[in-house]
Formats: structure tokens, C-alpha cells, sequence
């Protein structure tokens, strides 16, 4: 109360508080594996291990409980349990290597630093009449309009239209710092390229989804689809398109089943678990 009041002037004991809808959580991250107890080649997969061998991802970043749903206490979940779990899995994973980095030929780290390179140089000499920050101004108010709890397919599909005018747009910024140190706004425009392809990853998977589920809320679609849309979309970068390529993923069921979640209602349902295996094998 005192830090609302300390900001906007207003008393909120007095004068009804102003809110607004803004964006806190996102979901969604990168896909991580994460092999249950009961299977069979547990141990010869990494929890927490990305689609690169050797790069774990833990936290609010990763798609495994937090890019899954949005619950609270979710980036707890995420980050103490899931980096627990790293912690356990990149001793294990290093210690079944056959080779290290110093076995790594030094023109596969000189080839990516000649990228990034050859990136902050284009970028630099761009000299065009686009504002890199007008663009994110603008990107943010079509995905604030149209890509949030609310969506509807006509809106969506303008928005990806939007958001590749805005790339083709961004390669006619001109940067108005060109130094070398704590370039502030080389950072926001080397990230603004990543900006826009989760933008269109956002909006392209929300196209496809035809269903209400969560916060995924379509008007000409009510009803949460299990039969259909009981899966995690995933997203993958395909360079010759410049699209992402969306593929779905099933949802673990084995100990499982789902159910309607209703916070209009104060009944708590308890889960029942089935299938749970009567003893693990430790590490868990």
C-alpha cells in the first residue's frame, strides 16, 4: 500500500487503486528431457538436458514446468527442485563422456565468434530510417492486442503478417550509439532479431490451437479439447524458411489422468495416482 502510494501520488485508502492488465508471466522455454523412473533407458538420458548434448537448462527458461502451465509457485518448482535435479544429472552425464572440449577443434569456437562478429558489424553499419525501438514498441502492442489470454485466428493471423513486416523492417535500422563499450542499444538491437522469432513461435502455435485451455482463450472455441489438443506444442527454427516448424509432443498420462481445474468452485479434488513404480532406482 505504501509503495502504491509512494508511486502514483494516491492514497489507496482514500482513492480506489488504478489497475491495468499487463504481461507478468510468459509461458513457454526451451524443450528439456526428462525420462520418468519406471523407464527403461532412464540412465541413458539426461534430465534437464536440452536437444544439444551437453546444454542443460533449468529454471524459468526451460518448458518443463513452467512453459507446461502456469501455476503459481511454478518458478520455485522450476528453479530449487529442477536445479537439484542438474545438479545431480551433469556429474552423471560428465562423467560418460569419451571426449572433452579440450578435444573440440578450435575452429568450431572461431566460426561462432566470427558469427557474432560479422552480426555486431552488420548491425553497426546498418543505415537505415527504422528505429529499433519504435519496432519493439510496436511488436509489443500487436502481441499485447492480440496474442495474450484473449485470441481470436483473424487477429492471429495478422499479427504473424505484422510481426514479419516487422523483421523485414529491422534490417533497415540505423543504431544511434556506435561505440565500442556498454553499447546499450546494440544489446537491444542484437536481441530484437530473437524478440521476433518467439514472437512468431508465440503467435504461429496459438494459430494452431484451436481449443480454450488455460490461458489460451479462443471465443470461437469455448471448450478445452483433450481429444485433440492434449499436447505441449513444440517449436523448432527452420533457417532455409525462416518459419518455425510446430510439432506437438504427447502429454505423460501413465500416473495421471487429468482433470478439470475450476477456481470458480472452492472444492479441492484430490489426484489419484496409478502406476507409480513400488521402488526407484536412486538418483531418483
Amino acid at each position: 500500500m505504501d509503495i502504491y502510494e509512494k508511486f502514483t501520488g494516491d492514497n489507496p485508502r482514500n482513492t480506489p487503486m488504478k489497475i491495468f492488465p499487463a504481461v507478468h508471466y510468459s509461458m513457454g522455454g526451451a524443450w528439456v528431457d526428462w525420462p520418468a523412473a519406471g523407464d527403461p533407458d532412464r540412465f541413458e538420458r539426461y534430465r534437464q538436458m536440452t536437444n544439444l548434448p551437453g546444454c542443460f537448462n533449468v529454471g524459468e527458461s526451460d518448458y518443463q514446468f513452467h512453459g507446461a502451465n502456469r501455476l503459481g509457485a511454478n518458478s520455485l518448482l522450476s528453479c530449487i527442485f529442477g536445479g537439484l535435479v542438474c545438479g545431480m544429472e551433469i556429474p552423471r552425464y560428465l562423467d560418460h563422456l569419451d571426449s572433452s572440449c579440450h578435444s573440440t577443434p578450435a575452429a568450431v569456437f572461431e566460426a561462432a565468434l566470427q558469427h557474432e562478429e560479422h552480426f555486431k558489424k552488420d548491425l553497426m553499419h546498418r543505415h537505415g530510417n527504422e528505429n529499433v525501438h519504435r519496432l519493439h514498441d510496436e511488436l509489443s502492442d500487436w502481441m499485447v492486442c492480440h496474442v495474450t489470454v484473449k485470441r481470436n485466428n483473424l487477429d492471429l493471423t495478422r499479427t504473424i503478417d505484422k510481426i514479419k513486416e516487422i523483421r523485414e523492417r529491422y534490417k533497415h535500422i540505423s543504431l544511434d550509439d556506435h561505440g565500442q563499450y556498454a553499447n546499450q542499444t546494440y544489446i537491444f538491437a542484437n536481441q530484437f532479431a530473437a524478440m521476433l522469432e518467439v514472437a512468431l513461435v508465440i503467435a504461429t502455435g496459438a494459430l494452431l490451437r484451436n481449443e480454450f485451455r488455460g490461458s489460451h482463450y479462443k471465443p470461437e472455441f469455448p471448450q478445452r479439447d483433450d481429444e485433440n489438443w492434449l499436447k505441449t506444442t513444440i517449436a523448432q527454427y527452420n533457417p532455409q524458411t525462416q518459419e518455425p516448424m510446430i510439432t506437438y509432443e504427447e502429454i505423460d498420462l501413465r500416473h495421471l489422468d487429468p482433470i478439470s481445474r475450476d477456481y470458480s468452485q472452492a472444492k479441492k479434488v484430490k489426484p489419484t495416482l496409478k502406476n507409480v513404480p513400488q521402488t526407484y532406482a536412486m538418483p531418483i
